[in-house]
């Protein structure tokens, strides 16, 4: 499972918590406690007024994790406002109807019929332990139908939405009486697959059913990687599975990180301290935000 997976779990999870698999969870073996990577954005030049902290996530997570520290809970406490990816996935009855609005079409091919013969007994057993009916998943347009299965995958390992970071900073922040933005809509966010090209999204789905024996060695493998603050190993799990091709990359990640750089870059034009709490692929590699940022004159200090 590729650092995008999990980032967008939560969404999917959202959407159709109905169909989650209701087996008990696997173990995971997973540390406890770590500190997260945290930077901080500081502007160069006149127009740059602002400063930004930027604070890696994952969105879905174990209970009884311990993610904070003083460093972070000192940026938290400074800053003036939350910026988020999305808003709104709070109210899981319209999540589900935006997704549903997009993600079935009809005279959609039976699911089957969308993957290579040699993977059909595969996907057969990959939809048997999800618990969502086959003939729900053959009405979904391909990327549904491949974020729906990655979603009950993760709901196998006992992983919360409850628990992610950003529901915890958005409660924190909601105390603070602070404001809180998105970067993206629910219908952004999920209009990024809904425009891939057929191809691409079969290969989504090609990918969900050929890791699904790996889904919890590899969310271990990234859990561990954020938790401890290995940007580098982050970086590199980001770049495997649906991501390897450099068209879906453009399209899922290069892409919105530019257009997040865009609106940071704005917001920092203006005094204030905003903290921006996003998907840690959004934060690792040569496009990383931070990175583009940099590139426009920020200084970039790792704090943590």
């Amino acid at each position: 499972m590729t650092c995008i997976k999990a980032f967008l779990t939560l969404l999917v999870a959202t959407c159709l918590a109905a169909c989650s698999n209701s087996a008990p969870p696997e173990q995971l073996n997973t540390v406890k406690e770590g500190k997260p990577a945290l930077w901080k954005l500081t502007g160069t030049k006149p127009r740059q007024k602002g400063t930004a902290y930027l604070f890696g996530t994952i969105h879905i997570l174990p209970k009884g994790i311990d993610w904070r520290s003083p460093v972070l809970e000192k940026a938290l406490k400074q800053s003036d406002q939350l910026i988020i990816e999305v808003l709104g996935l709070e109210d899981t009855k319209n999540a589900a109807k935006i997704f549903s609005k997009l993600a079935i079409s009809p005279n959609q091919p039976e699911l089957e019929q969308r993957i290579r013969p040699s993977l059909r007994d595969d996907l057969d057993a990959v939809i048997d332990k999800s618990n969502i009916p086959e003939f729900a998943l053959d009405k979904m347009e391909s990327w549904a139908a491949a974020l729906s299965l990655a979603s009950a995958q993760t709901a196998g390992l006992g992983l919360e939405s409850s628990e992610g970071v950003e529901k915890k900073l958005v409660a924190q922040f909601n105390g603070f009486k602070k404001p809180i933005e998105g970067l993206e809509t629910i219908e952004q966010q999920l209009g990024y697959f809904d425009t891939l090209p057929e191809s691409q999204q079969r290969e989504m789905l090609t990918t969900v059913v050929e890791e699904a024996a790996d889904t919890k060695t590899s969310f271990e493998k990234l859990f561990n990687a954020w938790i401890s603050g290995d940007v580098e190993l982050i970086a590199q799990l980001a770049q495997s599975g649906i991501l390897e091709d450099p068209k879906t990359r453009e399209k899922l990640l290069t892409a919105r990180n530019l257009d997040w750089t865009e609106q940071l870059d704005k917001k920092m034009q203006q005094p204030g301290i905003s903290f921006v709490a996003v998907g840690a692929a959004h934060l690792a590699g040569p496009d990383a935000v931070q990175t583009m940022l940099e590139k426009r004159g920020y200084k970039i200090e790792k704090i943590q």
